[in-house]
């Protein structure tokens, strides 16, 4: 990579060169620089010579650049005829260097190309049961490949992995006993294309959805107040619980936001690119307040939008919690909307092509289809879109939207 600067920094004396503007000694200083870099004068040959230009031609043509460059490779066959090619070509040669330079350079030096895919033979699965599980020593076990049983035992409590696939702690000693001791904190964290259920110690049982964090403390039962750190989404049911006969409660901070509960049914999704955090209530009440200078209360059915304020809205609660069901559920979403969901759950990129359609989307989706399924909601509404991938990844795919047909 140390060559791409330098090799970016001679371009305009190639065209010189090129063109025969350099006198001599600007020749020399040149002819020099190529001497002290061989790969580059390896492809600046292949560039000046007959075949090279055909090739880089053939490249403009197949990669669809610009089709100026057919009518220019049919002049230059025409004026090998009368021997003025390598004037044609000189003059070739420095136009194609202007154009395609960084795109040669990048193929050239960093060997990766994109690659078209089709979805109907390079599907990609849907997300599965997948975690990681990182303690307070800073051991972090994956989740997915971890056997059945006890995982771990740590500060009075023991760690369960069950035949259904769920985290599940469980109180080893009196919680009397652990007050006053050092707190412990633990991370459930599940990647792009993953999910999974645990059960806290107090017997909250919270679903987390793909590329999702939330952090406890594992002693969690014995606080006079419950708090986790949640980034992305996760589905609660709170367990109520009393201690020393006094409710505690059950707090939930998330970016730019704070859910207190006793004990409830609720949804809270974080995604940064989603733009607000949404908590959405289905049973109880909660209190969300941001930053302590904005708080509402929220009944059964209502939806609180926080970001530089609180917005309370009416909502179809099924919507929210769609896929904790194994649904995608859309209710006038947009495309960013869809395609964000799309990207956590199937751990694809996604990338705008000029402007982005402005189609509104409703209706539902099994969650456990693969991603060409799903994706025929695009054509449903005749969006184009391609599929690519880096030869050097090619299983890592981008989804390119499109605002206009493909020809």
């Amino acid at each position: 990579m140390q060559d791409e600067i330098p090799l970016l920094d001679q371009v305009g004396q190639m065209l010189r060169y090129l063109r025969g503007e350099l006198d001599e000694a600007g020749q020399a200083e040149f002819l020099s620089w190529l001497a002290e870099h061989p790969e580059q004068a390896q492809l600046f040959e292949k560039l000046v010579n007959e075949e090279g230009m055909e090739s880089v031609m053939a490249f403009m043509t197949n990669t669809g650049r610009d089709q100026a460059w057919t009518t220019l490779q049919h002049k230059l066959q025409l004026t090998r005829s009368v021997n003025v090619w390598p004037f044609w070509r000189r003059i070739a040669v420095a136009a194609v260097i202007l154009v395609v330079m960084g795109a040669v350079l990048y193929n050239y030096i960093d060997r990766r190309t994109v690659v078209i895919q089709d979805l109907a033979t390079n599907d990609i699965k849907a997300g599965e049961k997948k975690a990681f599980l990182t303690l307070s020593n800073g051991k972090r076990i994956e989740l997915s490949n971890a056997k059945n049983g006890k995982l771990v035992e740590e500060a009075g409590i023991s760690i369960t992995k069950t035949a259904d696939g769920q985290l599940l702690y469980e109180i080893k000693e009196d919680l009397a006993h652990r007050q006053g001791k050092e707190t412990l904190y633990h991370t459930i964290s599940t990647p792009a294309g993953g999910h999974y259920e645990v059960v806290l110690p107090d017997g909250t049982h919270v679903w987390l959805n793909a590329a999702s964090t939330l952090k406890y403390a594992a002693s969690v039962a014995t606080k006079t107040e419950r708090r986790v750190e949640l980034s992305g989404e996760a589905y609660f049911e709170v367990k109520k619980l009393k201690f020393l006969g006094v409710k505690k409660p059950f707090i939930v901070q998330s970016d730019g936001q704070k859910v207190e509960v006793l004990g409830t049914h609720f949804n809270i999704s974080t995604y940064p690119q989603d733009g607000p955090s949404v908590t959405t209530l289905l049973e109880g009440s909660v209190s969300v307040s941001r930053q302590g200078d904005f708080e509402e209360t929220l009944i059964p059915g209502e939806q609180a939008l926080v970001q530089r304020g609180i917005k309370v809205i009416k909502v179809d609660t099924a919507t929210a919690v769609a896929w904790k069901n194994g649904l995608f559920k859309f209710e006038n979403a947009d495309i960013y909307t869809v395609m964000n969901q799309f990207s956590r759950w199937y751990d694809f990129d996604v990338e705008y092509e000029g402007k982005a359609p402005n189609n509104k989307f409703n209706g539902e989706i099994y969650r456990n289809l693969n991603a060409s399924k799903a994706l025929k909601i695009l054509d449903y509404a005749q969006i184009k879109f391609r599929v690519e991938a880096s030869s050097n990844d090619p299983d890592r795919k981008k989804i390119i939207i499109i605002s206009s047909p493909i020809h």
